[in-house]
């Protein structure tokens, strides 16, 4: 009788274990990515778009709570956002925006001198690039938004230039590393508006007497001609 019991106790007991057995082996690993850099272009912008001498510093890079954690977000709606359990950054997105930033600035410029905030106190760029993320996801439809305010400074703290850029980047598909490659073409594209912005306040100033136009001898004819 007792031995009867026993094994009607442990069938069941045997069965719920393969059961978590299979549940526990289904489960799918982790997947990491990182937002891809801009390649280095075929044509890189001529040497008198930029100056290689310029120090530039990126930073501080500010990112809203709700992206500041391991998994990647998703909207599903403009109210309901998603989190990817098994989908997740390999760093700290704080970390690698202004990081991938840096490297595609330092290409458009064109600069090497380019460096993170915090900078030693000895070190004194040129201009300092601040940028405050505001959102930075896929959407339905599959677009990423990347809605950002930045700012350039100059090498005493003084603001330049204050804008706002909203940027939509269509997703080559659904799963998460289109998603993240196009992430990586949003911060292309708002790294192409800051070099932009910089390389005309880089230009040197005109010398004097340049820019003046000398009137023609036809543009004296008629003024007091008569």
């Amino acid at each position: 009788m007792h031995r009867l019991l026993r094994t009607r106790v442990l069938i069941p007991c045997g069965v719920a274990l393969l059961v978590l057995s299979g549940c526990l082996g289904s489960t799918p690993p982790t997947q990491f990515y990182l937002v891809p850099p801009l390649s280095a272009p075929d044509t890189p912008p001529p040497a008198s778009a930029g100056r290689r001498d310029l120090t530039l510093g990126v930073g501080p890079v500010t990112i809203p709570p709700y992206l500041d954690r391991p998994q990647i977000v998703t909207r599903t709606s403009r109210a309901k956002l998603a989190l990817a359990d098994f989908d997740q950054w390999a760093g700290p997105l704080s970390d690698t925006i202004p990081r991938v930033l840096a490297e595609n600035l330092s290409l458009l410029v064109p600069t090497e001198r380019v460096i993170l905030h915090p900078w030693p106190r000895t070190i004194d760029p040129d201009y300092q690039v601040t940028v405050d993320v505001q959102q930075f996801d896929r959407g339905p439809g599959n677009q990423v938004v990347l809605a950002a305010r930045w700012s350039l400074l100059d090498r005493d703290g003084k603001e330049l230039v204050l804008r706002t850029s909203r940027i939509n980047q269509a997703a080559s598909g659904a799963d998460y590393e289109a998603t993240v490659t196009a992430m990586g073409q949003a911060l292309d594209t708002l790294a192409q508006d800051i070099a932009t912005t910089l390389r005309g306040m880089a230009q040197p100033a005109p010398r004097a007497n340049e820019g003046t136009i000398k009137p023609t001898r036809s543009a004296y004819k008629g003024v007091g001609a008569r």
